[in-house]
This record gives C-alpha cells, structure tokens and sequence, in this order.
C-alpha cells in the first residue's frame, strides 16, 4: 500500500491542538533528566484533562521530540494550561514560550507516546508528576485512576 492511499488518522481534524518540543539528548544527562520531568508534568496533566497525547520525532540528530496536546474541550484545555502555570519548575513562562501550534503534517505524522518517547525517563517522570498532581487537595477526585497508571508501562 503506498502511502497516497493510507487512511488519515482519525485525530487529525481536531480542532484544538498545542505542541512541546523537548531535548532527550543522552550526551547532556542533566538537560535530558529536565526535559523527561518536563514531558512527565505535561503527560500528567494531559491524564489529568482528559487530552490526548501524541508525539513525533522533531529531529532525529537533536533527539527532539514534539508532544502533541489535543483538547476535547476550550474548559480541559484552560485546565491543562492552568496545571502548568501552577507548577513551580514550569509556570507562565513555559506557557507563553515553549507551547507552539502545530501544523497540519506534525499532526498527521504523530503517534501514540509509547511508539516514539524512549523507554526511559519520561515514563518516570509522568508516574511521579502525575502521583504530585493526585496528591494535591484540588485534585483528590482523581487519586485513585492516576496511581493506578503507576503500574502501566507508557
């Protein structure tokens, strides 16, 4: 089958979409470790908002790599862009600077996390950021589904 005659994949006409890009470089482990906390907040908050999360290989050399963000809604988008500006590690500057909106093909070309992240940090990262967030008295409701994630591989 040539790629002229693939299906679209059936999250590309939605609507609300917003893009990290972050450096999992294993020749700076320092930098690397801060952005697989960062994709771990992030993942966490999308768990959190009920956003699908998707990703993509931004540039292979870099080790840069796009999370893509889909938001069901404008009120779990205001959420999620609320989550991180009350992170301390993040806040309004990471908002304001570092979420882009992604084009047409990055969204085409995007894939479920556990087919692209590498099998390492970000999945720590996301089970500690997202166990952080449960454990916030604003978010009880949502103790008991997101630490049960802790056991899932991403």
């Amino acid at each position: 089958m040539t790629i002229e005659y693939m299906a679209e994949p059936h999250w590309i006409d939605e609507p609300d979409w917003l893009c990290a890009v972050e450096f999992l470089n294993d020749e700076d482990p320092e930098g690397r470790d801060l952005a697989a906390d960062t994709i771990g907040y992030l993942l966490g908050y999308a768990h959190l908002t009920n956003t699908r999360s998707l990703a993509l290989i931004g540039d292979p050399d870099m080790m840069a790599y796009e999370i893509l963000f889909s938001f069901p809604s404008p009120s779990d988008k205001k959420r999620f862009l609320d989550l991180i500006r009350s992170n301390d590690e993040l806040g309004n500057e990471y908002v304001e600077n570092d979420l882009i909106q992604p084009v047409k093909q990055e969204i085409r070309d995007a894939r479920p996390l556990a087919t692209v992240l590498p099998k390492t940090q970000p999945g720590h990262a996301y089970h500690r950021s997202c166990g952080k967030q449960c454990r916030r008295s604003d978010h009880h409701g949502h103790r008991g589904a997101c630490l049960k994630t802790d056991a899932a591989p991403l």
